[in-house]
């Protein structure tokens, strides 16, 4: 899960930025991002949605949000 989340978050916020996103909120969860799961995907892009509207604005975070939260379940759309 952590590449698939690499592979969305980097064009739109950098590699580094994404990377930090991930590990902070996977911390803030208790979780290793090695360990993410899809089931996971839900809870931290609901807590990332705040930091996100930072960069992209509430309606930009509200849709990554989502996308995020169906990545292990389907492709997303871009």
């Amino acid at each position: 899960m952590q590449k698939q989340l690499m592979n969305y978050l980097t064009p739109m916020l950098g590699e580094v930025t994404a990377a930090n996103l991930i590990k902070h909120y996977c911390a803030r969860m208790k979780k290793s991002v090695e360990d993410l799961k899809p089931a996971d995907l839900p809870d931290l892009a609901q807590s990332m949605q705040p930091m996100l509207a930072v960069w992209l604005g509430s309606t930009g975070a509200a849709r990554v949000s989502d996308e995020i939260a169906q990545l292990g379940s389907k492709a997303v759309p871009r």
